[in-house]
């Protein structure tokens, strides 16, 4: 099967030598075209390192990213679209002026900001500048800037970071939407009922490792399920995704 994003062996290490800490190892991600993949795990278990990889933002240490069937390049980049931790804003500028910013750095046409900032709900801020927005405006215009050139996939890093319960909801439908559209989402967060009301399949990540992956089943008790992979070491994977346990 040919997948959106596959990463074989992904491994990623910080200093050298003796000194040298693993952050991530071995990771072997399988996200289908269309789909939303929710990517689990306690804080510092290497989910934001796995994501910043796959954007480019770090370079693997080991192993392999393949997008959309073929070796990750930087070209692929234009066809990635992501919300890392805090949005790349410049603070003395309006969001509409933050969007030109990228607009004209990517060539995109100056209507693309007006339909972003309608689908994420911003069209009312005006002059404002960004830097008096809050949390959830910032993450808002985060989202909008990377949905910006239509992305083939979205990565997406705690999203719902700073939005109350409406707007977290929204965002969850503003997600599957997405996907029904033939966007693949990737998401990291640490709401599990969110991921399970949005995500396709799950990938679990503990100490590093890929210790779980699955699609999620209509029902499936998403919490109990980290739970047990994350106290006990659990490890599994479909075998009709071509996934071998951690």
């Amino acid at each position: 099967m040919r997948y959106m994003l596959e990463t074989r062996g992904l491994t990623k290490r910080f200093g050298r030598g003796a000194e040298a800490q693993t952050a991530v190892a071995d990771v072997n991600l399988h996200l289908r075209e269309g789909e939303v993949y929710g990517l689990l795990g306690p804080n510092g278990a290497g989910k934001s390192t796995t994501l910043k990889m796959i954007c480019g933002m770090l370079r693997p240490s080991a192993g392999e990213i393949r997008f959309a069937g073929h070796p990750w390049c930087r070209e692929d980049l234009y066809a990635i679209g992501s919300l890392i931790e805090e949005a790349p804003l410049y603070p003395n500028l309006t969001a509409r002026e933050n969007l030109r910013v990228r607009t004209t750095l990517l060539g995109l046409p100056e209507s693309r900001i007006d339909e972003v900032l309608r689908e994420v709900d911003l069209t009312g801020t005006g002059k404002k500048r960004t830097g008096r927005f809050s949390m959830g405006m910032k993450q808002r215009l985060g989202l909008a800037l990377a949905l910006l050139a239509r992305p083939r996939l979205l990565v997406l890093d705690e999203p719902t970071n700073g939005l109350d319960p409406i707007g977290i909801e929204e965002l969850r439908d503003q997600i599957r939407g997405f996907a029904a559209a033939g966007t693949t989402v990737l998401v990291s967060s640490h709401i599990l009922s969110e991921v399970q009301q949005m995500a396709d399949t799950v990938g679990i990540i503990y100490r590093g490792r890929l210790a779980y992956e699955d699609r999620l089943l209509p029902g499936e008790d998403l919490e109990t399920l980290f739970m047990d992979v994350c106290r006990n070491g659990r490890t599994g994977a479909s075998a009709g995704m071509g996934v071998h346990a951690a």
